[in-house]
């Protein structure tokens, strides 16, 4: 006894030192001594501090500490003696505690929900929301230091192979063990953050101002590291939901989880002198969305949330994502209020959930320690003038080591200090580098070297009715010539029609933020008009050839100089104004013929075209040429106005064109997410039909959001019209219900499109009509109106395999047409399927 209680002792006086650098993790479960059944709910916590968990329904739990004091680890539950196990500190452990039941049976307590009594908790909880929530104060400001860390899961198994052990065996110097999964990895990145964060209701401020910031391996000038502070991927449990890389996880601490979550009231606690509610809870069998496992700790006086640790419930219909947890603890300021004091995430991404260590898994984790709270912001308002949610300082990227050492609330561990000097070597490692080239040419469509970028690789091949096979050939610099000016170029040859088409453009940024950048283009090519939505000209490439509906495309030569300045005036507002000149040539296919028989070669219009954006708290991405929109869930307004004069520079016709656009993305949980589109559109003045609004056909089997794909290219025009776009995804809501299906993890798609528009007297080509055709135009075969209007429905299966997309469309209404002879006749494009590539969590 006397030597246990030495080792003891000796164990927690060289723990003392070691764990001041070191995290502790404890990964392990709770069983009966007698059944060998897991016990739920059972304590498990280190003696002497508050810092501990419950178990869940199968008796499994985890724990991570950098706490001094955690040395000695104890199990215990009503009915079970307890028992205790010596942790080594500093480090990664797997305690399995078996208990063993008291002699007194009847004592034993069975816990079941009582969903009841907890919906008066969580009422509670919501009623003192606007008291205790911080995103609900006034005002208030803090320092945070963020940590995120990537990580390579199961390195032991990767490194089996000859070539990766060749090149990189000097990274298992680092491996490491995760407390939630017990799976050994090799940290890949590290990121580091200080910042303010100063929160305003009225007027609205929610900033964050990177003071310092670094990421190994990577420049200071990333776009990456505007997601490494505080601000993206918090968890704010007051709320109803919580957004899993864009999938709304309903909240288990309002109202509204009584209707996915059953409680149960664990125990009641004395935290802090104050009388606290350990509940956990579990989804509901009958739930097909979503949904959280944990548990919550709940002020008994004031119902704020001391601490809330949610995991991702198995089976949860989230791609790429086998294990999900967050955790954020509260701490109290002063006599009434509650504020932030840690929140942690950590995920495991994978190609597929199944538990193989066949493919690379990566893990990420975060960390945001806040402190220094105020409630007022008056120290921090000339800060927050900028309108970015995300505001990164010029010299962020300039602190030494011991500046850092300093600023850090702890110690990194002798491995996280390494991760910089690892990924460093890593770099350098010339294999690295082919792999690393290759991924990125996936990603961003180019093949770059140091000083030029060659592709793209979607547009080498395409096949068409007018050019025959054509092959082209793009490159541009890359930002090691400049971080200002990118030059961009192409040609390309049909060899049907034997001639050359190509382009270029200038890309001038002048700033980065607010975002100001001019643009000079100029190319000549053949283009489909009215076709698909990425833009009104739309160019030839190797997927709307693989996937042709029909070979019978109305190409058209396009001539075109452009002088384009993007202009951000604030955050939520963002301005482009071009100055456009643009010769569309006729063929057999897009012919141009006046009502006297005139035929015309071509039609010029040089016009200037403005457009403004306005969004609500979005947030964006800044990269050295591009500035990105990323996610708002508050609707996006887009205005366009476009217009020539008639005889300026030689243009043949003189309009005005207005459109007025909203995009709107709606949680609508438990139904999953609904996506609306509603355009609005007039022309004044008289055009020809290409300069009409064109709506746009898919006239391929290749899926497009914001195309018609039962609707040719050509089929309809209008000057005054209105369309609308909407698509539920279920995700999963109703498969998900389904034995053997669920496992898949299919979605439900359904989705509604309208549309429709007149054609004024002074604009409609169309040979059939009555009286006199007053249209520049005659329009071409099968070119008509919308004054009836134009409906079609599709339903679908998306997330087969995690990125392809299957819909089946049909019309509602246009099911006949009038074709060239005046004759009523069955639409050949009555239904449709379309295949597509979705990749969404």
């Amino acid at each position: 006894m006397y030597k246990r209680k030495a080792l003891i002792s000796l164990i927690l006086s060289l723990s003392t030192i070691l764990v001041a650098a070191q995290s502790t993790r404890i990964k392990g479960t709770v069983k009966d001594a007698d059944n060998g059944e897991p016990i739920p709910f059972a304590g498990v916590y280190f003696d002497g501090t508050t810092i501990g968990t419950t178990t869940d329904l199968d008796g499994n739990f985890f724990l991570e500490t950098r706490s001094k004091d955690a040395h000695i680890l104890t199990a215990s539950i009503l009915g079970y003696e307890p028992a205790s196990y010596v942790v080594v500190p500093g480090a990664f452990s797997e305690v399995n505690f078996v208990l063993t039941p008291t002699l007194n049976r009847l004592n034993a307590a069975i816990v079941k929900p009582d969903n009841s009594y907890m919906k008066s908790i969580l009422r509670k909880i919501s009623d003192a929301r606007d008291r205790n929530d911080p995103e609900k104060r006034p005002e208030f400001a803090c320092d945070v230091y963020s940590k995120t860390e990537i990580d390579l899961a199961n390195p032991n198994e990767q490194m089996k192979n000859k070539i990766l052990r060749k090149h990189f065996g000097f990274v298992m110097d680092y491996i490491d063990t995760s407390a939630v999964s017990g799976k050994p990895f090799i940290p890949a990145m590290i990121a580091e953050t200080k910042s303010r964060r100063v929160h305003q209701l009225s007027p609205l401020i929610n900033k964050e101002l990177i003071s310092a910031s670094r990421i190994s391996g990577l420049n200071q000038d990333n776009v990456l590291l505007q997601y490494t502070g505080a601000t993206h991927f918090r968890a704010n449990f007051y709320d109803n939901y919580i957004n899993v890389f864009g999938v709304d996880v309903p909240s288990p601490a309002t109202i509204f989880g009584e209707a996915f979550y059953n409680y149960y009231l664990v125990d009641s606690l004395a935290l802090d002198g104050r009388k606290t509610y350990v509940i956990r809870y579990h989804p509901k069998k009958i739930v097909s969305t979503p949904v959280f496992d944990g548990e919550m700790n709940v002020d008994a006086t004031d119902f704020g949330l001391r601490s809330v640790k949610a995991r991702l419930a198995k089976g949860a219909n989230v791609n790429w994502v086998r294990d999900y947890v967050t955790e954020t603890e509260n701490r109290r300021v002063g006599d009434t209020a509650w504020f932030y004091l840690k929140d942690n995430i950590y995920a495991d991404f994978a190609v597929t959930k199944k538990d193989t260590r066949l493919f690379i898994s990566l893990l990420g984790k975060r960390e945001n320690y806040y402190s220094n709270p105020v409630f007022s912001v008056a120290g921090d308002a000339p800060q927050t003038r900028n309108d970015d949610a995300v505001k990164v300082a010029s010299d962020a990227g300039e602190h030494d080591d011991k500046w850092w050492d300093k600023e850090r609330p702890y110690a990194l561990t002798e491995k996280e200090q390494g991760i910089y000097e690892m990924v460093d070597r890593v770099q350098n490692v010339p294999f690295y580098r082919t792999a690393y080239d290759i991924i990125n040419m996936i990603a961003v469509g180019y093949y770059e070297t140091k000083y030029i970028g060659i592709g793209q690789y979607s547009t080498l091949f395409a096949f068409n009715n007018l050019e025959g096979f054509r092959m082209r050939l793009g490159a541009r610099t890359t930002k090691n010539v400049s971080k200002k000016v990118r030059l961009t170029g192409y040609v390309a040859y049909g060899f049907r029609d034997h001639r050359f088409k190509g382009g270029g453009n200038i890309e001038w940024v002048f700033s980065q933020d607010p975002w100001r950048k001019l643009t000079l283009t100029a190319k000549h090519d053949v283009i489909q008009l009215g076709r698909g939505t990425s833009a009104i000209l739309t160019e030839s490439n190797i997927f709307n050839s693989i996937f042709a509906r029909t070979t019978n495309k109305k190409l058209c030569p396009v001539t075109e100089f452009s002088l384009k300045y993007d202009r951000e005036l604030a955050s939520w507002f963002n301005t482009s104004l071009s100055l456009e000149s643009i010769r569309i040539g006729a063929n057999r296919y897009v012919p141009m013929v006046t009502p006297h028989g005139e035929t015309w070669n071509s039609i010029l219009t040089n016009q200037i075209h403005w457009q403004g954006r306005l969004s609500f708290r979005e947030s964006v991405t800044r990269g050295v040429f591009k500035k990105g929109y990323m996610h708002t869930k508050y609707p996006v307004i887009t205005v366009d106005l476009s217009g020539a004069l008639r005889d300026f520079l030689g243009t043949d016709f003189g309009y005005l064109r207005s459109e007025l656009t909203i995009d709107y993305r709606v949680s609508t949980v438990p139904l999953g997410m609904a996506r609306l589109r509603f355009n609005v559109g007039k022309i004044f003045g008289q055009v020809p039909y290409p300069l009409l609004k064109l709506h746009e056909g898919n006239d391929s089997f290749f899926f497009d959001k914001g195309a018609y794909a039962c609707m040719e290219p050509y089929e309809f025009a209008s000057d005054l019209w209105t369309t609308l776009f909407y698509e539920q995804n279920f995700g999963g809501y109703f498969l998900g219900k389904i034995p053997g299906i669920k496992k898949l993890n299919l979605r439900e798609v359904f989705t509604l499109k309208m549309a429709w528009g007149t054609i004024s007297k002074q604009n409609d080509g169309r040979p059939l009509q009555e009286g006199r055709i007053e249209a520049p135009f005659i329009f071409p075969a099968g070119l008509g109106s919308l004054r009836k209007p134009y409906v079609e429905m599709g339903v679908g299966i998306s997330n087969i395999l995690t990125c392809i997309r299957v819909d089946a469309f049909w019309r509602v209404t246009h099911r006949y047409i009038i074709n060239a002879e005046g004759e009523r006749v069955k639409s050949p494009n009555r239904f449709s399927i379309n295949v597509g590539f979705e990749f969404h969590f």
